[in-house]
């Protein structure tokens, strides 16, 4: 009963929100869910790299060109988990985004797939984050510990508010806690 379809996104750059998507997507499909993990970072992809796939044809084909929607998810060596590559970086990413396409596409998978996610350019930067965000049950905002402002989080957070995109949670990347706080 929980949500099905996650945004991830952070403030900025650089605070392991590709990654965090990605470990998402293969626990979800290593627990025998049926997964689709999107790659909505249309302007710096790096989904495609990670699984040593092809970038050809993606999100993008199916936006800008009709692809056909079965031609744009790979399988993925992980059982159950599917890959949607962006495709080539295009001129307009927000507005493919915002589209009708999108939301068909978001739809579909949904019906299609047990656990889609959705990996996305950072929050602050661009609007992607909560084009997308709007189409799926919630968003994960990634905090890199160190790493952020806490006034670019207070600016993401405020964002995702603004374009009504439910926040689901934060998560708390490259945390190395204190050990001798612990006693160790």
């Amino acid at each position: 009963g929980g949500p099905r379809s996650v945004v991830v996104t952070s403030a900025v750059p650089g605070e392991g929100k590709t990654a965090t998507a990605t470990n998402l997507a293969v626990v979800m499909a290593q627990l025998g869910r049926r997964v689709l993990l999107v790659d909505a970072d249309l302007r710096r992809p790096r989904l495609h790299e990670i699984f040593a796939v092809s970038n050809r044809t993606g999100l993008v084909s199916y936006l800008a060109s009709g692809a056909d929607p079965e031609s744009i998810c790979v399988p993925t060596e992980v059982d159950n988990l599917y890959l949607t590559p962006s495709g080539p970086v295009p001129p307009n990413p927000a507005e493919l985004l915002a589209s009708s396409r999108m939301a068909e596409l978001a739809e579909l998978a949904g019906s299609q797939f047990d656990f889609v996610v959705y990996d996305s350019p950072p929050v602050v930067a661009v609007t992607d984050s909560t084009i997308v965000g709007a189409l799926a049950d919630g968003v994960l905002l990634c905090v890199g510990a160190g790493r952020v402002k806490r006034e670019d989080v207070t600016a993401a957070i405020s964002r995702l508010a603004l374009g009504e995109v439910r926040p689901l949670g934060l998560v708390l990347n490259r945390f190395l806690p204190d050990v001798d706080a612990f006693g160790a």
